[in-house]
Parts: C-alpha cells; structure tokens; sequence
C-alpha cells in the first residue's frame, strides 16, 4: 500500500490529458471519430450527384461539420480545463491499495477499483490509467514513490 501527495503542474497536466485525447481517439474510438465524418461525406456528395434537395445536403452538412468539430473541441478544450483544475487543485492525495486506486482533493475523493482500469499509459511526466474511452486518472510520474510504478502494473494486472 502506498498513500502520497501528488503534485500536478498545469502545463504538464494538460500536455499528459492532450496525450490521453489523442491516443484514444486512434486507439480506443477511431471508428466513432473517423467513421461519421466518412460516411457522411459520402451521403452529402451522392445526395449532390443525385440533386437531393436543399434542406437534406444543408442537415447532413451541418451534422457532418458537428462531427468534425466536436474531437477537435475535446483536443483543446480537455486539456484547458486539465490545466485549471491543477491550477486550483495543485496537490492531491493519492492512496494506492491492492484493491484500488483513492484520490483525494479538496474535499471530495474517488476509489476506482483495479478492475476498471483497462490498460497503463505513458505521457510525458505522467501515467494514464485509461478507465474507459473518455476517462484517464492522471499520476504524475515525479510525484510516484519507489516501487509504486511496478505496484501500480501489477494490481491492473491482477484486477483484470
């Protein structure tokens, strides 16, 4: 068991949920990022090729830039608002136990249990325990004492 205060730097931080964005948008959800933009560029230009009426090309095209703007919104938008919560929150408690994984600031805290992260990242300073597509708990890598990097692949290891 291991109970440490992390230090989180904004720049860092947001450079690590950056990191985290990108590596889930390839690998955890290309087809639900790439896939609508293809396939609805395909239907608006069949729609123009077969003069479909104006109201149906301005919806599919209205949708289809939605569809590109909102992952370019969360790779920008993510990690600005990683930088403000470790502006406000700079120090975190951390409580590393063979069963879960606590987080502590301000005054709430969150145990996520071994079993929910799915697979261990490396960002520049930091480690990603990636809980889903859209989740990451963020450690950073200064912060982690001696042995808590092996702990850590160890219980998701076991937890799976």
């Amino acid at each position: 068991m291991y109970s440490f205060d992390a230090e989180y730097d904004e720049e860092g931080f947001a450079l690590a949920e950056r990191t985290f964005v990108v590596r889930s948008l390839r690998q955890l959800r290309p087809w639900s990022t790439f896939g609508p933009p293809v396939v609805l560029s395909v239907i608006v230009f069949a729609g123009l090729a077969l003069e479909a009426p104006g109201w149906f090309l301005l919806s599919l095209g209205a949708i289809l830039a939605l569809s590109v703007l909102l992952p370019l919104y969360m790779l920008y938008e993510r990690p600005r608002a990683a930088g403000s919560l470790a502006r406000k929150h700079p120090v975190r408690n951390i409580r590393l136990s063979v069963e879960s994984i606590t987080v502590c600031f301000a005054k709430s805290s969150t145990v996520v249990p071994w079993s929910r992260v799915r697979h261990v990242w490396s960002a520049p300073g930091y480690t990603l325990l990636v809980l889903g597509r859209f989740v990451c708990v963020s450690l950073p890598d200064k912060s982690l004492p001696a042995g808590a990097p092996e702990f850590i692949r160890r219980a998701v290891k076991n937890g799976a």
